[in-house]
């Protein structure tokens, strides 16, 4: 990674503000200097994409799409039966260590010689984002060597969260200090900050959200003993908080467009996935068990389920939700368009935003914090918040929030709450985020089969895995994936003896090895 580029993208130079952008592959050591509010634009574009692919990837590796195929291999492995190795590039990859990362790394270098500190906190901030998202599927990777050789070391994961953790104190170290908004800094309008327009009370929260999401890692297996230092942390994020939003306006370019939206193309083409929600299908799991819907009467307890998609008519004409079991295979006298149009929300529109970190996912933090905590109180209330914010976000009737947050077969009170009442919430309302797949892994998958058991209870009834799995890899009925393998395109042409050392290359059990914060068998 010795060589790196400062990315830019063609459509930046529409936005104002940014008339002049540098070209790709520039090596650093010859790049002159640019004004570092022609760079936060693509560092936040990159954001914005990186959320997209963790959420792209998680959505069916945590049983919420599944695809009309039931191929134990193909392109998409986390779509069909979990065959990574036969896979060729993870854009999560890229995406932070060269589309997030390199420009993070010029912006800080341009940004310190001219004492900008209000963009240099902003970019460590993001930098911070952007490893937590990426170590969280990769595991051990570089971090300290990272820009230093073509093939460098690679950190664990252990030291990965130290270093973390160390440098979100800073950074609210830094973002608390005047200099954060002393006036020499450069101006960072919403021509540079489409987020918030370089508003840093606001962005400190996004910090205090980031920290809250790492310290979350210690629950439930490695110190729930923390659990009241994690409800604190969640709750002073809380304060104040603005969603960071970065929102699309839509237009005949790719990068004006939200990923998520009908116009389904990827981000430069080969690095990128498109979303392919017009051949996803929502797998029982999702419909059934979570949303509750009663394929006898066609209703369902929760209402959410009608603003995420819309159910269509078959060829007799009778409209219904339907949806298959994960990697099941469609029926062959079936048809694409029978099934719900994913695309019939606010979330998957040209103009929707990606939310880089959302209000309920702080709530159902503090949640289950509380939980862990012995404080069913709070648990309650935060569990109350979060459903009514994400109901919020979907555009849910007013009248139909009321009466799912006052049934207590589906909102319990503090007298009855349960870790997996707070998880299945937060499962459903981080629907296209990058969490939900990683709270599965928190808790090991815990379903009725493998009986995994939390606060002495099963967190996910009815989970199940993917039919129709790679065979030589998934054998063993209750093994689950864990991580994904390392990108191959650069990783084992130009990294190979680190993953020989790490025992990671080509080597299907990597997979199965779980992440230093969930269950270790």
């Amino acid at each position: 990674m010795k060589r790196y580029f400062l990315l830019m993208l063609a459509f930046l130079m529409l936005l104002p503000g940014c008339d002049e952008f540098l070209g790709d592959n520039r090596d650093p050591d010859g790049v002159d200097k640019v004004p570092v509010d022609e760079i936060m634009p693509v560092v936040l574009f990159y954001s914005a994409l990186e959320n997209y692919d963790h959420a792209e990837y998680g959505a069916y590796l945590s049983q919420c799409l599944t695809t009309a195929g039931r191929s134990q291999t193909g392109s998409h492995a986390y779509r069909s039966g979990w065959e990574f190795l036969g896979m060729n590039r993870h854009p999560q990859w890229r995406r932070h260590f060269y589309d997030v990362g390199t420009n993070a790394k010029e912006l800080l270098r341009f940004a310190g010689e001219e004492n900008a500190v209000n963009y240099i906190a902003l970019t460590r901030l993001l930098r911070l984002l952007s490893v937590q998202q990426t170590t969280d599927i990769f595991g051990d990777m570089p971090l300290t060597d990272a820009y230093n050789s073509s093939s460098p070391k690679y950190d664990t994961q252990e030291s990965i969260y130290q270093w973390m953790k160390t440098e979100s104190d800073e950074l609210v170290g830094l973002f608390d200090s005047p200099e954060v908004t002393q006036a020499s800094n450069r101006p960072m309008g919403r021509d540079v900050d489409r987020v918030f327009g370089g508003d840093m009370a606001k962005w400190k929260q996004v910090l205090l959200a980031v920290r809250t999401r790492i310290l979350l890692r210690d629950l439930p297996n490695l110190n729930p003993g923390s659990a009241g230092s994690v409800l604190a942390a969640a709750e002073a994020a809380l304060t104040g908080w603005n969603d960071p939003r970065y929102k699309f306006d839509g237009g005949s370019s790719v990068e004006k467009n939200c990923m998520w939206g009908r116009n389904n193309k990827p981000v430069n083409s080969w690095e990128s996935r498109s979303n392919d929600l017009l051949g996803a299908i929502p797998t029982r799991y999702f419909v059934e068990e979570m949303m509750g819907y009663d394929p006898l009467t066609g209703e369902a307890a929760d209402p959410r389920l009608e603003v995420i998609m819309k159910k269509r008519a078959d060829d007799k004409g009778i409209v219904a939700y339907r949806y298959l079991e994960s990697n099941s295979g469609m029926p062959s006298t079936y048809k694409i368009e029978w099934y719900p149009d994913l695309y019939e929300s606010v979330l998957t529109t040209d103009t929707s935003a990606i939310t880089l970190i959302t209000r309920e996912e702080l709530h159902f933090i503090a949640a289950e914090a509380a939980q862990w905590a012995g404080n069913k109180s709070k648990a309650a209330e935060h569990l109350r918040q979060g459903i009514e914010a994400h109901m919020v976000r979907l555009q849910v009737p007013r009248e139909k929030i009321d009466a799912y947050l006052g049934n207590p077969d589906l909102v319990p009170g503090s007298s009855n709450i349960t870790l997996s009442h707070v998880m299945r919430e937060k499962y459903k309302a981080m629907y296209l985020q990058p969490e939900q797949w990683n709270d599965l892994r928190r808790y090991g998958y815990s379903n009725d089969l493998n009986n995994r058991r939390f606060d002495n209870v099963v967190i996910y009834p009815g989970l199940r895995r993917p039919h129709n799995l790679y065979s030589a890899y998934w054998s063993e009925e209750n093994q689950w994936i864990q991580r994904i393998n390392y990108d191959p395109e650069t990783e084992e042409k130009y990294n190979r003896e680190e993953l020989i050392r790490l025992d990671a290359f080509r080597n299907p059990e990597w997979l199965k090895k779980p992440m230093i914060w969930a269950p270790q068998n």
